[in-house]
């Protein structure tokens, strides 16, 4: 791909969010503030230095967070963050939940907290 290029893809909207929230500050755009994130992601991971073996056996529960500095830490707890959001966002246990009979609690695009019953109906709490 021609550098420059770009590809249709889709962020979550805390991300896209946070990016524009900060693109400002930094001036950037959204897609620029978000490129800007993963260049510098791709590059810690591709370095693989000591200290970020020490920071993923850390996020992995194979050692523990006292052996980290307190970036180190702050490392850790973002890969485990990224890790959450990663696999939460494969599933989708609303839909699962609600057709065995059970309500569901989510947020609605406004961010208000709304119960979604068995039948889809929607109940703003």
């Amino acid at each position: 791909m021609a550098k420059g290029a770009t590809t249709p893809t889709r962020v979550t909207a805390d991300i896209a969010a946070t990016a524009a929230a900060i693109a400002h500050e930094e001036n950037r755009s959204a897609t620029e503030q978000i490129n800007y994130w993963a260049r510098i992601g791709m590059q810690i991971e591709r370095a693989s230095t000591v200290s970020y073996r020490k920071v993923l056996a850390v996020a992995a529960g194979n050692e523990q967070f006292s052996t980290l500095s307190d970036d180190e830490r702050a490392a850790a707890h973002a890969v485990i963050d990224a890790r959450i959001a990663q696999r939460a966002a494969k599933h989708r246990v609303g839909p699962t939940l609600r057709r065995a009979g059970q309500a569901t609690v989510s947020l609605d695009d406004e961010g208000h907290l709304i119960e979604i019953a068995p039948d889809g109906s929607r109940r703003r709490l």
